[in-house]
């Protein structure tokens, strides 16, 4: 019977992972000019902006979710629960370790539609979206980037469009899905039927 752990990689990207970690620190600790994103507060949205929040948003989820699912895959499943996991306690926490903490005379927390808003930094859908989208690719295939980044892309570009985070918020959430994702996924291996004996 195999464990929790023997479900999780054993070799991990750690160079990626290391240049992503920079980038999200880069990220976090950009200073935002909230004034120049309430010029536009609440100005007409482009027409994806809605049904990308309020239903293509969730494609990568469905696909993250529906692969393992469909594949009968275990271990992909575990990998899944433990990502899934970690990277909504790695987004909800920094959401409130640096939501305090002011770069530039502007706190991190602030979001763009009101200065005594809260959890800018980082976004929670972007960190979702890219964690499902890396590990679908890093999992079943680099094909699936095709329709899964537009997706992602679109995410991200929403909730800038909607106000709820600053460019940075949204690029530190889409760098901390992709970092755990690659730390908790491993490539699909198909396993071989038992043989039987004769």
């Amino acid at each position: 019977m195999s464990t929790w752990r023997d479900s999780l990689p054993k070799k991990r990207p750690m160079g990626f992972i290391a240049a992503c970690l920079l980038s999200l620190v880069a990220c976090v600790f950009y200073p935002s000019d909230l004034a120049s994103y309430r010029t536009n507060l609440n100005a007409e949205r482009p027409f994806w902006v809605e049904p990308t929040e309020t239903k293509l948003r969730f494609v990568n989820t469905i696909a993250q979710v529906g692969l393992p699912l469909l594949l009968r895959d275990k271990e992909g499943m575990v990998q899944l629960l433990t990502l899934a996991v970690a990277t909504t306690v790695a987004t909800q926490g920094l959401k409130r370790v640096v939501n305090d903490i002011e770069v530039g005379g502007t706190r991190i927390g602030e979001r763009p539609y009101a200065p005594d808003s809260r959890h800018n930094m980082p976004s929670g859908h972007s960190s979702m979206s890219s964690c499902a989208v890396y590990f679908v690719a890093r999992r079943y295939g680099w094909r699936h980037l095709f329709y899964l980044v537009p997706i992602l892309l679109l995410t991200m570009g929403a909730r800038l469009m909607l106000d709820a985070h600053t460019l940075s918020a949204v690029l530190a959430g889409c760098l901390i899905g992709i970092i755990c994702a690659a730390w908790f996924t491993s490539p699909y291996r198909k396993k071989k039927p038992e043989e039987t004996p004769t």
